[in-house]
């Protein structure tokens, strides 16, 4: 193999690495934006106000796996304080 031919394979499979992540972590935005519609079930009040905390959580850098747990106790305490 030549110079060129091992350029074109290392580029080829450093595009598909970042494919893979980008679209990974647009797959996990579109996930919360989904249960966040779920959780508002509706009800754009409680839709913007997750979306709120939403952005909240993602500036704390709380981890996702707590995302979906925090998520549905502030939905909780939101029908609450309703």
């Amino acid at each position: 193999m030549d110079v060129t031919s091992i350029f074109i394979i290392v580029v080829a499979t450093v595009l598909a690495i970042v494919f893979k992540v980008i679209l990974y972590k647009k797959i996990q935005k579109w996930m919360d934006q989904d249960l966040i519609k779920g959780l508002a079930d509706g009800n754009s009040d409680k839709q913007a106000f997750l979306q709120q905390e939403y952005q909240k959580l993602i500036a704390q850098k709380v981890k996702r796996k707590q995302y979906s747990d925090r998520l549905t106790e502030l939905a909780d305490q939101f029908e609450q304080n309703s």
